[in-house]
């Protein structure tokens, strides 16, 4: 049989082609992830990892955009769109950029929290996504994206998930590391609520640990491809966290099986400030002597081209301002003479 040969008039070819499955296999599947979190967290470190990049991270100013294909089930390749925001708190209005845009279609989030600063991460955590559930909340008619099979069916009730699926990274843990046993168990049980409560995945991530960066590309994978969860699930506090949406339980997490016992995230606030005092971030006193820090004078941005364009503008506005100076000390002299005669001003007051 030949590929010109027909069925009902039609050829192979045309048959291939009216099938309803070749139309969807065609277009690629797209998905979006919005990395957000405090500054100097690791937001682009974990964003490399994903991508396989071995350059230096450069710190972001605003909103960034990159995205990853990846074949899947279609006959083209799958697209990741991947957003960061830069600057922490800075540029949170933009978050309205992103959402609006998917409107919460395949849009995931991944918040990423520097476990080596304790002292801003519950405020950041709680501000970040206060953030993003007022902008969820501005789009009309969004719908629930983010479908839970949670493994314990009583936590139920007891959950608030945002409407779009949710990644907590935990990241430079190599610092973590270092903290007093009883600190990491406070950590860790405080994060685990509050990602159990919000419907999200919960990892911890250090970019000079190659285990920890397959899993969290095994998980970046999963949000932005629709790839499988990794398999291992870790809840100990002495070891780099790992605990998929849906699999942890509120009785393991606070073992409150007591009558009368309050479940809250409040509760959790008030367990890890009295561990970890908390600064207020809208006082500034979290940031860096290099927060401010000038992108004109950061050897990361350097450019000849750019650079040598820009210093004969600068040099040209010089001009212009020293021009513009003395035409002004002319005028001031002239000002100055007019005001200490009493003949021309009442001459002028005549005209």
């Amino acid at each position: 049989m030949t590929s010109t040969s027909q069925r009902n008039g039609q050829t192979i070819l045309e048959l291939a082609m009216s099938s309803k499955n070749v139309t969807s296999d065609m277009v690629p599947v797209e998905r979006t992830l919005l990395v957000i979190g405090s500054k100097n967290s690791g937001k682009t470190s974990l964003i490399h990892s994903f991508f396989d990049k071995n350059e230096k991270p450069k710190p972001t100013l605003a909103l960034e955009y990159s995205f990853a294909r990846r074949s899947g089930k279609s006959l083209t390749k799958d697209i990741c769109h991947v957003w960061e925001l830069g600057g922490g708190l800075v540029f949170k209005d933009l978050l309205s950029v992103i959402v609006q845009k998917t409107r919460g279609r395949r849009l995931s989030v991944v918040l990423v929290l520097d476990l080596s600063k304790p002292d801003i991460l519950w405020n950041t955590m709680e501000m970040l996504l206060e953030e993003i559930k007022i902008h969820l909340e501005n789009v009309p008619e969004i719908e629930q994206y983010n479908q839970i099979n949670v493994k314990n069916v009583e936590d139920k009730k007891f959950l608030s998930p945002l409407p779009i699926p949710l990644m907590i990274v935990g990241s430079k843990y190599d610092v973590y590391q270092n903290f007093e046993p009883a600190k990491k168990r406070v950590l860790c049980q405080c994060l685990r609520y509050v990602a159990h409560t919000y419907g999200a995945s919960l990892i911890f991530y250090g970019v000079n640990d190659a285990v920890l960066v397959k899993i969290s590309k095994e998980m970046m994978s999963h949000y932005g491809f629709g790839t499988p969860y990794p398999k291992n699930h870790i809840y100990d506090s002495n070891k780099p966290l790992l605990v998929p949406v849906g699999s942890d339980c509120f009785d393991k997490i606070d073992n409150l099986n007591e009558a009368g016992s309050i479940r809250s995230i409040h509760k959790y606030k008030s367990v890890f400030a009295s561990n970890f005092k908390q600064i207020s971030l809208e006082s500034g006193s979290h940031a860096s002597s290099t927060d401010n820090t000038d992108p004109l004078n950061d050897p990361n941005y350097a450019d000849p081209l750019i650079d040598e364009s820009l210093k004969k503008k600068q040099e040209v506005c010089d001009k212009n301002i020293s021009t513009t100076q003395s035409t002004y000390n002319i005028i001031q002299s002239w000002a100055n003479f007019y005001l200490n005669s009493s003949s021309v001003i009442r001459t002028t007051y005549c005209i």
